[in-house]
């Protein structure tokens, strides 16, 4: 556990940091729950309001941004505050590309939940869950500042990255046999991609956990490779 500073006001701004990175990754988490939900529900209106909550995450990375900006510029922060600035900075950025993909799966749950034909192979249901689960196991990693679990998050990954292969296999397969169902294929192609790449920021969010809990970059450190 951090020792707290001497420099109270200092510390008001660390712990005000620590809040909205906070407030950022629950908006994050959220958001693609809610697309899951309303892609596997067929929920139109949830899916628009997820489209709808994006502007909010937008709000939260700019502030967050500032935050960090102000207190690089300030306080010129050493050791593990500056390391917490700097995961700030850089996992913010996926968090907002979080909720970015959590959009683009609302926009396909509605053009989904609106045609008729293949439906949700369970490979991408899976693969779903999967990101949901990763995702939020990311969030409370950097939360704890667990490196240990962080580490978990980013060998995990590899299972969803092999599950979108599966997927898109799948719907070439479906494709050829089935030339009337192209559209929907191309559809859930995309959807498993969304909810892959979601699950990859989430190995980025889990990479800066470990840099912010041990000090160690692991970044084309080859820790995915090698599990």
């Amino acid at each position: 556990m951090q020792t707290p500073h001497l420099d109270q006001a200092y510390e008001d701004e660390l712990q005000h940091l620590s809040v909205q990175l906070s407030r950022t990754a629950a908006r994050a988490e959220q958001m693609l729950r809610d697309a899951v939900r309303a892609l596997i529900s067929r929920d139109t209106s949830l899916a628009r309001q997820v489209m709808d909550t994006d502007r909010e995450l937008d709000r939260l990375e700019v502030e967050l941004d500032k935050l960090c900006i102000v207190m690089l510029a300030r306080r010129s922060p050493v050791g593990e505050d500056l390391r917490l600035v700097l995961t700030a900075l850089k996992s913010d950025v996926d968090m907002e590309r979080i909720g970015d993909l959590a959009g683009h799966v609302a926009e396909r749950a509605i053009e989904l939940a609106a045609g008729a034909g293949i439906s949700a192979p369970p490979e991408v249901l899976e693969l779903a869950n999967g990101s949901v689960e990763l995702v939020g196991r990311a969030m409370k990693a950097l939360a704890d500042r667990d490196g240990e679990a962080a580490r978990a998050v980013i060998v995990d990954d590899r299972k969803l990255d092999n599950l979108h292969g599966s997927v898109i296999r799948r719907m070439i397969q479906i494709a050829k046999d089935h030339p009337d169902q192209l559209e929907r294929s191309i559809a859930w192609s995309s959807v498993s991609r969304q909810l892959e790449r979601a699950a990859d920021h989430a190995c980025n969010i889990a990479e800066m956990t470990v840099f912010l809990a041990e000090g160690q970059v692991l970044r084309h450190a080859g820790l995915k490779g090698n599990s």
